[in-house]
């Protein structure tokens, strides 16, 4: 009797070990099936729990987040106006000096992008909030996108573009920052019940202009460089850097006082082999 006993014992274990023959596999599904029906277990409790700010069975809880009409950056290239500038290092009409080798000319350009953003907010000063876990600073003038609200014991919240990390922060519509630290979660804001601390006190979020600009870093177009005298005779170099950084050399007489390159017309003032001085005059 005890023979058969112990063999319908091993029985479901020799099954197992022919399936999950990796010990390893075996306990990372079950790990996985736990973490499952306790997620669906906590959906469960936190929808069922609307006066979750008074109860004390979960310590956080999520919320829908109601998203504005296509988000901010959608809102924004559809309503884009993008304007090209050119920056000129150099004024014009002023006597210049530059050395062999030295940038004398060069243009940079860089886009200006103009955006109808809708509501556009910034922080009121440098500041933080903290809780126990999590620290989220913020600097003066820094551009808060709200992506949508949400109704939270019967008051309406905005709610702000996620940290990198997730975190949230959550503003009335006075520009107060809520007591409370949000993290992004499968789409909705999770709220935890660990209160923050905001430095300064008055840190808040200021709404300034429904026209939001984006400048793009400057671009160097071309540079031009005097190389010296050459055989008596002005040389200088155009470095083209749009067009695959394609280099040409030009050479003029030391007496013509007015060169052109590439539609750049410069006068010349005088020049020797190590130095020249002109004035740009376009």
């Amino acid at each position: 009797m005890k023979k058969i006993f112990l063999l319908a014992i091993s029985i479901p274990f020799i099954a197992c070990g022919g399936f999950y023959f990796d010990g390893q596999r075996f306990g990372d599904d079950v790990t996985q099936w736990g973490s499952d029906m306790a997620d669906s277990m906590h959906t469960l409790v936190e929808r069922d729990h609307e006066n979750y700010w008074l109860n004390n069975f979960r310590s956080f809880k999520t919320y829908p987040i109601s998203y504005y009409q296509g988000n901010h950056q959608n809102t924004s290239e559809a309503n884009a106006q993008i304007s090209i500038h050119h920056a000129q290092e150099y004024p014009t009409n002023v006597p210049i000096s530059a050395y062999k080798g030295q940038r004398m000319v060069g243009d940079e350009t860089y886009t200006v992008t103009t955006s109808n953003m809708g509501e556009h907010y910034e922080m009121s000063s440098d500041g933080k909030i903290q809780n126990s876990t999590y620290l989220i600073q913020f600097s003066k003038r820094q551009v808060m996108t709200p992506i949508g609200e949400v109704l939270i014991n019967g008051r309406y919240f905005l709610v702000f573009e996620p940290e990198r990390d997730g975190r949230m922060i959550l503003a009335d519509e006075n520009g107060q920052i809520m007591h409370l630290i949000g993290h992004y979660y499968r789409g909705e804001l999770l709220m935890s019940r660990d209160l923050t601390t905001i430095m300064p006190k008055d840190l808040s979020i200021i709404k300034t202009s429904d026209i939001h600009q984006n400048s793009s870093a400057p671009q160097l177009q071309y540079e031009i460089y005097y190389k010296g005298l050459v055989d008596g005779q002005m040389q200088f170099s155009h470095i083209d850097f749009i067009n695959g950084r394609t280099e040409k050399t030009f050479v003029f007489p030391t007496s013509q006082q007015i060169i052109n390159i590439e539609g750049k017309n410069i006068k010349i003032l005088s020049a020797t082999d190590e130095n020249i001085q002109y004035i740009l005059l376009n």
